[in-house]
């Protein structure tokens, strides 16, 4: 038999090599075939999951969405918007009777996001909320008679002339005042809504949570309006009848829910006293002092439902090289769930304990899967990416070096038809934060890309990711808080130099926002680089704290230093990439939205000015959008495209 085994495995062998090399390469055109699966729902009594699943329409330059019902049991699937193509936050009624989602209602400028309901024996869906600005987000009420609804209030109307405003904390392309969100009850019996909060301060756009008995709706409390002020979110409370609003927990606090039965009370607070590093799962009652729910998990908690009766709740955060799922008890023990080489993305729990969650791998973009109750065995129920997942795709794999006392790790991607012994040229792709992130083996279509032309790609985990414990978090706060990310990265890059595989004279660098920080950063450092792209990058930290629209969170970095305190603008220029630009050998492409209020797109302008005059080879490509990053599939693709082509043309694979 020990004969026998060598050709059978030779065999075996053999039509696994003949099966890849006649699948094709994953390539730009298949960017919009990848379909989108969100929102996963289970229906209370766990038999049906609605989703949202999105197409991309290159032609519209947009994501065409619709409503899904998936059998929990078969994986049947039934679409239920056949003619609307922007569905979105779908939520069942308690008592499964009834399916809710918000999407557009009316015509032109007076279209606006509604909530609708449909019910599940038969019959369309109307629109329940005709919120004048719209709704940002929403909550069925315990008893299934009324609808918690978020939203913003409307500007005043003025004579020009009357329309000036005062800034805050805004970024420099504030056109008028943000003005705050408050939150609305609509009845379904009733024809006008009542308004349940008030005043200057705000509600952060995040899904509002009822109390078990109808008495409270918790929340994201916030000062006013502005983006700044999620930096100082606590989570609150407003009583339904008094319209009292209560803070449940002084420090930052963010994503309440209660749960299902009891008055528990559940969300994620800021560990060491910032709420810029890793938030920890906290646990409450009303008028009750909040501990921790997971004392010993030490992860950035970026997830949290409850279980059934209230007895324990499932929660998500990044490890390692995972976006993992763990199931919390009451008394605080964490178990967690094995989900393979799948990273969660989100999920939902029935009255029985079954979870329904999205997830994806390294070689499958999202699909639906089943945990029974009590169950570790995920099953999948959606194969919306299966000719994306037949592609010949490189898999992904976590690649561990020790620097500056730390055990680091990062991403690793060998090339498609990778050669061992054969010597291949590196790209970093950064990610960005710098904290409250990490580089999963989740389904990167630009490492695949990358992947796909004979690139190795590695996403180092710096310190200040959120993948390795709070220790590691908070290690980035620091005097220059990129030089020791700037560290972690090099010594990366030479611990992969090491095993053989990188052409030392072919290394390029690349990221998005502090992934564009550090980009910018290393490539006036270090003389390892011949190619970089540096996207949103972060390059005048002065400029940064004065015109970006989260300027809390950069002293945050300096351990509460400002630019204008002794010591800070020192402090400030050191860890400014701009100040060091004249040491850039790299040919460098700069990219940027046209206006960027959270990275401002004059700090592109500046980098790549300084750049040009000192005669370096560089590229400034401007992408036509405002925000931080295009939100649309047309622009996203090209984006990659550039990205690709640059690296292309000075690493030469």
């Amino acid at each position: 038999m020990r004969r026998l085994l060598a050709p059978i495995a030779c065999a075996c062998l053999c039509l696994a090599v003949t099966a890849v090399a006649s699948a094709r390469a994953f390539t730009l055109d298949d960017y919009d075939k990848i379909v989108s699966v969100t929102e996963p729902q289970i229906s209370p009594d766990g038999k049906k999951i609605a989703i949202v699943v999105g197409h991309v329409d290159s032609k519209a330059d947009k994501t065409l969405s619709q409503l899904v019902l998936v059998d929990a049991a078969t994986g049947d699937l039934r679409v239920l918007t056949q003619d609307r193509d922007d569905v979105d936050e779908p939520r069942w009624s308690p008592d499964g009777e009834r399916l809710a989602f918000v999407a557009a209602s009316g015509t032109g400028n007076a279209a606006a996001a509604q909530v609708w309901v449909m019910p599940m024996n038969g019959g369309d869906a109307r629109v329940v909320t005709h919120a004048r600005n719209g709704v940002e987000a929403y909550a069925w009420s315990p008893d299934g008679k009324a609808i918690a609804y978020l939203m913003p209030e409307s500007e005043p109307d003025h004579q020009r002339g009357e329309d000036l405003f005062n800034v805050g904390d805004d970024p420099f392309s504030t056109q008028h005042p943000q003005l705050p969100s408050h939150l609305w009850l609509q009845s379904l019996a009733a024809a006008q809504p009542e308004q349940l909060t008030s005043g200057s301060t705000s509600i952060w756009p995040d899904v509002p949570s009822w109390s078990a008995d109808g008495k409270y709706i918790a929340f994201d409390w916030t000062p006013d309006g502005r983006f700044d002020s999620v930096f100082q979110s606590r989570v609150a409370v407003v009583d339904v009848v008094t319209r009292a609003v209560t803070k449940v927990d002084d420090r930052w606090s963010m994503t309440p829910a209660f749960a299902p039965t009891g008055d528990r009370l559940a969300y994620s607070a800021g560990e060491g006293g910032t709420f810029i590093l890793q938030n920890g799962l906290a646990l409450t009652s009303v008028g009750a002092s909040p501990h921790w729910g997971a004392p010993d998990l030490d992860r950035n908690v970026s997830f949290l439902a409850w279980m059934p009766n209230g007895d324990g709740l499932v929660v998500a955060a990044d490890d390692r090289v995972a976006h993992g799922l763990w199931r919390v008890a009451i008394s605080g023990a964490a178990h967690r769930v094995d989900l393979g080489d799948l990273n969660f993305e989100d999920a939902s729990v029935s009255h029985d304990g079954a979870i329904a969650l999205v997830a994806a791998s390294s070689t499958r973009p999202s699909e639906l899967y089943y945990l029974a109750p009590g169950s570790d065995t995920v099953r999948q129920l959606t194969s919306y990416n299966r000719d994306i997942a037949a592609l010949d795709l490189s898999p992904s794999r976590e690649f561990a070096w020790h620097n500056d006392s730390f055990d680091e790790d990062g991403v690793l991607t060998y090339p498609v038809g990778y050669v061992p012994g054969q010597k291949y040229p590196l790209v970093l792709v950064i990610h960005g934060g710098p904290i409250d992130e990490a580089s999963t083996t989740s389904f990167n279509p630009l490492v695949q890309l990358f992947a796909a032309h004979g690139f190795v790609v590695l996403e180092p985990n710096y310190r200040g990711s959120d993948n390795l414990g709070f220790a590691y978090a908070r290690a980035i706060i620091a005097r220059n808080p990129i030089a020791g990310p700037g560290r972690d990265d090099v010594a990366g890059v030479q611990a992969l130099e090491a095993t053989g595989a990188v052409d030392p004279s072919r290394i390029g660098v690349s990221g998005w926002s502090a992934g564009g920080w550090s980009t910018s950063w290393l490539i006036t450092q270090y003389d390892l680089w011949k190619a970089a792209v540096s996207g949103a990058a972060v390059n005048d930290q002065v400029m940064q704290y004065t015109l970006s629209q989260g300027p809390a969170f950069i002293p945050e970095l300096y351990g509460g230093l400002t630019p204008w305190e002794p010591g800070g603008m020192e402090a400030y220029r050191d860890s400014s990439p701009i100040t060091y630009v004249q040491n850039v050998k790299a040919a460098t492409l700069i990219l940027s939205d046209s206006t960027d209020p959270r990275v401002p797109t004059p700090e592109a302008y500046e980098f790549f000015k300084a750049l040009q005059d000192l005669g370096k080879t560089v590229q400034f490509t401007v992408i036509p959008a405002y925000g931080h990053h295009p939100s649309d599939p047309v622009h996203n693709r090209e984006i990659d495209r550039v990205w690709l082509d640059w690296m292309l043309k000075y690493l030469s694979p």
